[in-house]
């Protein structure tokens, strides 16, 4: 026997438990004369599910309970509406002030670091970072807003024919009798940006 505490507890537990294993052991020995279970035994539940003969339908409120059509319907044949001029041109000046305001926002940091380090006041940071986004902002909003146009419909456009490799490539003098065809004049606009009247 030794003299660890945790060592003599440790054999009293497993002498205990051979103890219970030949226990149990004897009795399964004395159900399987007998032909009966043992108790400690688990046996399959034979139980049917309650929740598969049960109506759920009862705990809807009424309004679930009859047939729903969704809140909207995705016509996929359907045509797409554009959003209007105005919607469109608000969305540019709103992306060209963010993108206007996030870089001069980042300039002034930059210079708002430089003063507040050099004068010694941290307040020129944030004055510096709202006057410069402000400005580069309004700035660059202003600039996205000019470029806000009506777009040059295919309506509106003469029929032409394809023009090919060889007809865009033509000598000078060919290029200015070019220059009074209609067809030519509306590619010409619509690549450079503006609108045939």
């Amino acid at each position: 026997m030794s003299l660890n505490p945790f060592t003599a507890r440790r054999e009293k537990k497993e002498e205990q438990m051979k103890e219970r294993l030949h226990e149990l052991q004897s009795y399964e020995q004395e159900a399987q004369q007998q032909r009966l279970p043992p108790h400690f035994s688990i046996q399959p539940a034979e139980e049917e599910d309650r929740y598969a003969t049960e109506d759920l339908d009862k705990y809807l409120p009424a309004g679930a309970k009859s047939e729903q059509t969704p809140a909207f319907s995705y016509d996929s044949g359907g045509s797409y509406e554009q959003p209007s001029r105005a919607r469109k041109c608000l969305a540019k000046l709103q992306s060209g002030f963010m993108i206007g305001g996030a870089l001069g926002g980042a300039f002034g940091f930059l210079y708002g670091t430089y003063a507040a380090v050099v004068y010694k006041h941290i307040l020129y940071l944030p004055i510096a970072v709202v006057q410069a986004g402000g400005a580069f902002g309004f700035f660059l909003a202003c600039g996205t807003v000019i470029r806000c146009e009506e777009t040059l419909s295919s309506e509106r456009l003469p029929k032409c024919e394809p023009l090919s490799v060889s007809a865009m490539v033509r000598p000078r003098a060919e290029v200015a009798v070019r220059a009074t065809d209609p067809c030519y004049c509306a590619v010409v606009s619509a690549v450079l940006g503006h609108s045939q009247q």
